[in-house]
């Protein structure tokens, strides 16, 4: 009977009852080693507008990386300085005033379209580099300082550039500085009385002819234009429609052996309308078709008078 109890069902719920208890801690002890991997997870809080957040960074990102793929990210930052822009112009940053020095032929309002100032442009996010570029552009402008002189002045200094000559080429006549740089096309009869270069290259020795011109009297202040030819030497233009050829080398000490044969035998005052100095032995002079015509006369006046004396002896 012992062994049927033992091999009933009370032994058998028992002989189960013993299998439970040796598997139950084994289990209890896995159980307790992943609590304590994932314990400090319990005292994370999600936000509850969490997964709103999430799907908007998501866009964001979706975002971001089409404008980087399509290649739209000039867009991207023009928009986000636009209204970084306007939000601190808005807040107190914005231009209130701009003081312009220097100029006499730049209108303000030329400064003020070039650098695009409005309303609400902001002190803070401009650009003065930027800005010095674009005064720059400006015909008339040599060099710009631009300062930002906070809570809202912007001062600018120009440098202008100083007309000195007048440059003609292909038919067009062009208003230059010293450097050859272009301002502009001759509009201003103010400027009309300028020395006048012609050809390709010219603008840029214009400084250098005139240091050369100025030393010399017998063309210094009857100049009235300047040819360059292939751009290696002068052909000078006179007011008394003398035309004066210099050589390619050695043009001032030409130069000075004109102003020698002026005052010794008044070269220029004669009725010649060129003179060529391009050979180093020798000065060629062409007279005027009148001189020439008169010329011709008195020399064949000066012919038969001979022949007669020696016809009287």
């Amino acid at each position: 009977m012992g062994r049927q109890s033992r091999g009933g069902p009370d032994g058998r719920r028992r002989s189960v009852e013993s299998r439970l208890h040796e598997t139950v801690p084994r289990r209890r002890a896995r159980t307790g080693a992943f609590a304590r991997l994932i314990g400090p997870l319990d005292d994370i809080r999600i936000p509850s507008r969490a997964g709103l957040y999430g799907v908007a960074a998501l866009f964001a990102a979706t975002g971001a990386f089409g404008a980087i793929a399509g290649d739209h990210m000039g867009d991207v930052r023009r928009s986000v300085f636009v209204a970084a822009d306007y939000v601190t112009a808005k807040a107190g940053f914005g231009i209130q005033s701009v003081v312009i020095t220097g100029h006499r032929e730049v209108g303000e309002g030329d400064v003020l379209r070039a650098l695009e100032i409005g309303d609400a442009t902001s002190l803070l996010t401009f650009n003065a580099h930027w800005a010095r570029k674009r005064l720059s552009d400006i015909a008339w402008v040599k060099s710009a300082t631009v300062q930002k002189l906070f809570p809202g002045t912007l001062r600018i200094d120009l440098v202008e550039r100083e007309p000195y000559a007048l440059w003609q080429l292909t038919g067009i006549v062009s208003l230059i500085d010293r450097d050859g740089e272009v301002i502009g096309e001759l509009a201003d009869e103010r400027f009309a009385s300028l020395p006048l270069v012609v050809g390709a290259g010219a603008n840029k020795r214009a400084g250098e002819l005139m240091a050369l011109v100025a030393p010399h009297p017998s063309v210094a202040t009857r100049l009235r234009a300047a040819v360059r030819v292939a751009d290696r030497r002068w052909n000078l233009m006179l007011d008394n429609g003398v035309e004066v050829r210099l050589p390619e080398k050695n043009a001032d000490a030409a130069l000075s052996e004109l102003d020698t044969l002026t005052a010794k035998q008044g070269l220029m005052a004669r009725d010649i309308v060129l003179v060529d100095l391009r050979l180093a032995d020798r000065v060629v002079v062409r007279l005027s078709d009148q001189a020439a015509v008169q010329r011709k006369a008195a020399t064949k006046s000066k012919g038969a008078s001979g022949r007669r004396k020696g016809q009287d002896t």
